[in-house]
């Protein structure tokens, strides 16, 4: 029957107190047999730093756009996914191959045992082999098991909040553990560098740079050629210049032409002036003798007194004294008609209002044609600014093609020569292997094995043996029949206990 109460239960652990020492000594006996028994297994680790500027130095600041100024190095943030491939780069089955290529099979993975233990292990491995024969699966090498167990053994984490990884393994051998990891971070190296390895790769981007360098090269001799054709050096610079002067021209035309028209109104008014203002005005008037009529008299005078000389030797009707007489008559005849003796005369000068509204006439005149001659040469310089404007623009559209295919070609050059400088630095980086990643704590020889720990192990196999021996103890006290406790019987008869006595009474 079971107990009731503690008292019940400390009362069944003394009363079972042969079987549950015999079952806890039994567990505690296989636990520490067991921890004495296990061999050792030793652990060793290392740290590797993941970085992601590989000292890549700048040996070319001027190709570099976005570096920062007298700057050695580019650092950038490592991403989780980069430190999550580089753990399982390092954890990987070929780059366990890799660090066990070249050393001989443990004799445990060589089938080399005695008959009787090869007879066991055929017969415990009888199903695998047959499924193994089913579907045609080939059967492992010793060299793939012995890798694929150390791979089990083997484990990489990723510490939080930092770029390094801690690569742990475990072994029964302890100079191996060290050994192994020795040689895994060797060849992990190795391996880093053989990825970025590419002797090919300077020597095409050489080539390409070269390609590059030429058709660069034409584009610009025809860009050059078709500025020294053209005369397009700026082409917006140019425009803007040109529109400005066709600008400037066509404001000088229109205050041309004003002044044109100015000076048009103001020859107008100026003629009609000078038409209505007299060209000469009278100055003074005086009576002066005619010179004729003075001339005349004296020559009647003298003929009169010729024909009195001559009447003293000739007769009156002498052919000599009509010939005066004629002569006397023409001359009294005239004088008889002109009748006077006086004559008036006028002086006169030029009008200075009309000699100065001439003048004006003459410069509004002269102001209207040579505005005119200036109108007609600008009209001129706007026709040939416009034409130039006219054809910089039809040219400027191959000028803008012929720049855009330079500057496309200059931005492919500069590219490949920025990749021939990234080859030609990795391959010198790989050289001297400078590489993203860096065994930052080598792997330790471990002194004491991780496992197991005896101390632990005890301690765990003295609380498994008393919970067993507790647990023994509670099984015989259920399948006995016996009644032994005073609680029982009260329980199974309901009848209080007025009094327990002892097996020695």
């Amino acid at each position: 029957m079971l107990p009731i109460n503690y008292r019940d239960y400390v009362e069944l652990i003394y009363r079972r107190r042969r079987t549950a020492l015999i079952a806890g000594l039994t567990v505690f006996g296989v636990v520490a047999v067991g921890t004495l028994l296990w061999p050792p297994v030793y652990s060793s680790n290392c740290q590797v730093l993941v970085q992601d500027n590989r000292a890549q130095l700048l040996v070319s600041p001027d190709l570099q756009v976005n570096a920062p100024q007298n700057s050695g190095s580019v650092s950038n943030p490592v991403s989780e996914q980069d430190l999550n491939s580089e753990r399982e780069l390092i954890t990987s089955l070929y780059l366990v191959r890799l660090a066990l290529q070249d050393l001989p099979v443990p004799p445990a993975y060589a089938h080399r045992s005695g008959m009787a233990v090869a007879a066991v292990k055929s017969a415990l491995l009888l199903p695998l082999h047959g499924y193994q024969t089913l579907h045609d699966i080939p059967n492992l090498t010793p060299r793939d098991a012995w890798a694929m167990d150390i791979v089990r053994n083997l484990d990489a984490s990723v510490i939080k909040r930092s770029n390094i990884i801690d690569v742990e393994f475990h072994s029964h051998d302890r100079r191996w553990t060290k050994d192994f990891l020795d040689r895994l971070m060797s060849r992990y190296l190795e391996f880093h560098a053989s990825l970025s390895h590419d002797p090919q790769a300077e020597k095409f981007y050489e080539q390409q740079t070269q390609l590059l360098k030429d058709r660069l090269d034409q584009s610009e001799a025809k860009l050059r050629d078709y500025q020294l054709k053209t005369g397009i050096s700026n082409l917006d610079e140019q425009k803007r210049v040109l529109i400005g002067r066709i600008s400037d021209l066509q404001n000088t035309a229109a205050k041309t032409d004003a002044e044109i028209s100015g000076n048009q109104q103001q020859a107008s008014a100026f003629q009609s002036q000078l038409s209505s203002t007299p060209e000469r005005i009278q100055k003074e008037t005086h009576q002066v003798q005619d010179l004729a009529l003075q001339q005349l008299k004296p020559q009647v005078m003298q003929l009169r007194a010729e024909k009195a000389e001559l009447l003293t030797r000739y007769q009156p009707g002498s052919e000599r004294i009509k010939e005066i007489d004629a002569k006397l008559a023409a001359e009294e005849a005239i004088l008889d008609k002109e009748n006077h003796l006086e004559v008036n005369e006028q002086l006169t000068d030029v009008n200075p209002v009309w000699i100065t509204e001439q003048t004006d006439l003459k410069q509004a005149s002269a102001a209207a044609a040579s505005g005119k001659a200036s109108r007609d040469e600008l009209n001129v310089e706007i026709g040939a600014a416009n034409q130039q404007l006219a054809a910089l623009v039809n040219n400027g559209v191959e000028f803008q093609r012929l720049q855009r295919q330079a500057t496309s070609d200059s931005d492919a050059y500069q590219v490949y020569v920025r990749k021939t400088e990234e080859a030609r630095a990795s391959e010198a980086l790989n050289s001297n292997k400078l590489l993203n990643v860096s065994v930052a704590q080598p792997p330790i020889d471990p002194v004491v094995p991780s496992f197991p720990s005896v101390p632990f192990n005890l301690l765990v196999g003295l609380v498994l043996a008393t919970l067993f021996g507790a647990g023994a103890a509670y099984w015989a006290e259920e399948v006995d029949p016996k009644i032994y406790s005073s609680g029982v019987v009260s329980e199974l008869t309901g009848l209080p206990i007025v009094a327990v006595l002892s097996d020695r009474v």
